[in-house]
């Protein structure tokens, strides 16, 4: 499942917030091919109508970054890598996995996406449904550096072995590093920490015993070869107590391109590739599968076992400030060996 926890918000207020964020004026496809992408990494912030653009990436509304001009206190405050560097405008954000396939880039957004999860009847888990609700926020404090929490929201559950219920997931906080950005070559490499605090509720297997505390260190990449982008991410999720949850290592796969600039500008389909390794058993609940991206159970019989699973999509990118995702999952393992039968997320970043 996809990890995915979160808080409800107004249709009101995501109205407002999209229009904020998605500009009023429509550009011509000259407009949005006109990319300078000779910004370096030089440590000074963009001028003001160099930064009013995002080169390397077309737009369906407005190539206009309304925050264009922002100077902060220091280079890269809440700006992030926009400061020094167009590179992150290259690249299309990842849809699946939205807990633990987190970006190399360092950015100040915010993430609302939503989950339906489907489990399969033919598993321990006799069938049912999760529908998620999130907000991820990401906050960069320097070109290289950012803050990020990226679990939290709400849960409605129903599977088949458990009662039907819903409440608050658990939440996470940590920090990003870019230690590489190599704008010659299209490349950077990214570090980081993540701890999740077992605050919520156990009715939709969230909270609980220690085993739902665990640090997550990762190390993300992106990569530009000519028209294809690729981002991964490898991590590992390390229970502080190994009798009350699994040892996990994960790694996460995205693919994307811009298609049809010319008649589809900002639209980028996308195919990832995502798995899950269970590499210890627990003795917290004794069923042979595991919590996936949604929850570490400490399952007692599951270590050994993978699961792999694949999302087909798009992000539509409408400003440099406002874009739009969605994929559908679908299990490349045997669903039935653990909880992914199928899944549909989406979500709407807000960048600064």
């Amino acid at each position: 499942m996809t990890a995915v926890r979160w808080k409800k918000s107004g249709f009101c207020g995501w109205c407002a917030m999209a229009v904020l964020f998605s500009g009023t004026a429509f550009v011509d496809a000259d407009t949005r091919r006109d990319t300078d992408t000779s910004f370096r990494l030089t440590g000074t912030t963009q001028p003001e109508d160099s930064m009013s653009r995002s080169p390397g990436s077309s737009y369906l509304l407005s190539d206009r970054n309304i925050f264009a001009g922002y100077e902060g206190p220091w280079t890269g405050f809440l700006s992030g890598m926009r400061a020094t560097t167009n590179m992150s405008d290259k690249f299309a954000d990842n849809v699946g996995n939205p807990i633990y396939f987190e970006s190399p880039f360092i950015e100040t957004n915010m993430k609302l996406f939503y989950a339906w999860h489907d489990f399969p009847s033919n598993g321990q888990i006799g069938g049912g449904q999760l529908n998620a609700w999130a907000a991820q926020i990401r906050v960069a404090l320097s070109d290289r550096l950012a803050f990020i929490a990226t679990k939290d929201g709400y849960t409605e559950f129903n599977a088949g072995i458990l009662p039907r219920a819903s409440g608050w997931n658990d939440f996470a906080i940590g920090l990003k590093y870019a230690f590489i950005v190599d704008e010659t070559n299209d490349f950077v490499l990214t570090g980081g920490l993540r701890w999740e605090i077992h605050q919520g509720s156990r009715d939709i297997l969230q909270g609980g015993d220690a085993g739902a505390n665990e640090l997550n260190p990762f190390i993300s990449i992106a990569k530009k070869w000519d028209w294809l982008n690729f981002t991964g991410t490898i991590g590992g999720r390390i229970p502080m107590d190994h009798n009350d949850g699994n040892h996990i290592l994960y790694w996460d796969l995205h693919f994307d391109t811009e298609i049809a600039p010319e008649t589809l500008p900002g639209f980028y389909p996308l195919f990832e590739l995502h798995a899950i390794h269970y590499l210890s058993n627990a003795d917290r609940f004794p069923v042979d599968f595991g919590g996936l991206d949604y929850t570490n159970l400490g399952s007692s019989d599951v270590g050994g076992s993978s699961v792999f699973w694949g999302d087909l999509g798009f992000r539509w990118k409408l400003t440099p400030n406002l874009s739009f995702g969605a994929a559908y999952g679908f299990p490349i393992s045997n669903p039935g060996n653990d909880i992914f039968n199928q899944r549909v997320t989406v979500d709407l970043i807000l960048s600064f």
